[in-house]
């Protein structure tokens, strides 16, 4: 048998030892004969349906562009050491073009149950913490903190930069494998990541890099209470400022005031575990922070467009087959819904 670096490219041995053991369990399993650039992971056929491929840069970023629906409810566990993500999904309930990030700083095992009949597809650039060393000369927790926190209050919004989204868009499986492959990601890689810190720069404008950090640890502390009372004196107390400064840079940093932006982290927690049809409603608002269910609902449908029932019960688009084709049937849905609460105000 031939030696496993004759075998593989760096980059596809890089990726198969980062993804191959968490992808197995869900189904996807490391294709035969591929012979493009990264690793290529095809579905099982009585799991999973689809693709999954992977291009790892050692020790310093990945790029993933994927395509799978799953067979069945399948458990997914997987080991995360410090990343910083950016995302662009290409299928289900936000726009095509939506770019997302997200900071995950500690290491951690996680294990989510995922339903059948769940599609993922999208193109994604993970950061590694070597990543930020090289670049920052920090690590991710100090380098990408502020930037991960600036960017969460852009989630409903459309002031991601449009050319962050084109970019990911020129992501795709090689099949010719070539060294220009490795510039090619690396640039990417590159320009998407200055982009974003020049969104950072417009976003919090003048403002004190300390200011930026000290937001970001009542950031920190909001995302890992958000089932319990969230009292502004603790998130002051936390950021170290008066009470005029800390609203005025909260606001700066984040694009909602704390009120605003605890309710927006509660909605998309709600939205999460809504789709785990083992969960009550009321669990729900209780995991959430909400103490009745009764506000928990009002507080999701006035969010939503629709209340928590009826959200999951159509948030199946998200995985289907084809949600694209389905997309206009939840719109609707949402206007109907809308407009007889307001025929009933």
């Amino acid at each position: 048998m031939h030696d496993r670096e004759t075998m593989f490219s760096h980059a596809a041995q890089a990726a198969t030892e980062t993804f191959a053991a968490s992808l197995e369990t869900i189904g996807l399993v490391l294709a035969d004969g591929w012979n493009g650039e990264g690793a290529l992971f095809e579905g099982d056929g009585s799991r999973c349906e689809g693709w999954y491929w992977a291009w790892e840069a050692r020790r310093s970023f990945s790029v993933v562009c994927c395509d799978f629906t799953l067979k069945e409810r399948l458990p997914f566990c997987f080991d995360s050491g410090g990343y910083f993500a950016v995302r662009r999904e290409r299928h289900g309930l936000m726009p095509q073009s939506s770019v997302s990030a997200f900071l995950e700083t500690k290491p951690k095992t996680s294990s989510v149950l995922l339903p059948k009949g769940a599609r993922f597809s999208y193109t994604e650039i993970e950061y590694y913490d070597e990543y930020c060393r090289s670049v920052f000369g920090e690590r991710i927790d100090k380098a990408l903190k502020p930037l991960a926190t600036s960017l969460k209050g852009l989630r409903n919004q459309a002031s991601w930069d449009p050319e962050i989204a084109e970019m990911l868009g020129k992501i795709t499986p090689r099949e010719t494998p070539g060294p220009e492959a490795g510039l090619l990601y690396s640039g990417i890689a590159n320009l998407v990541m200055a982009r974003l810190l020049k969104m950072r720069e417009s976003l919090c404008k003048g403002m004190a890099e300390q200011d930026r950090l000290s937001i970001a640890r009542a950031v920190s502390h909001i995302e890992s209470n958000l089932g319990d009372a969230i009292r502004q004196k603790d998130l002051i107390e936390i950021a170290n400022m008066g009470s005029t400064k800390f609203k005025k840079t909260f606001k700066q940093v984040t694009g909602l005031t704390v009120t605003e932006f605890v309710s927006s982290e509660r909605i998309e927690l709600a939205k999460r575990l809504l789709t785990d049809h083992d969960m009550s409603i009321d669990e729900v608002a209780h995991r959430c922070g909400y103490a009745r269910a009764t506000s928990f609902s009002a507080l999701f449908a006035k969010s939503v467009g629709m209340p928590p029932r009826k959200w999951r019960s159509i948030a199946k688009v998200t995985f289907d087959d084809d949600p694209e084709s389905k997309l206009l049937d939840v719109l609707a849905s949402r206007r109907s819904y809308v407009s007889e609460v307001e025929s009933h105000s």
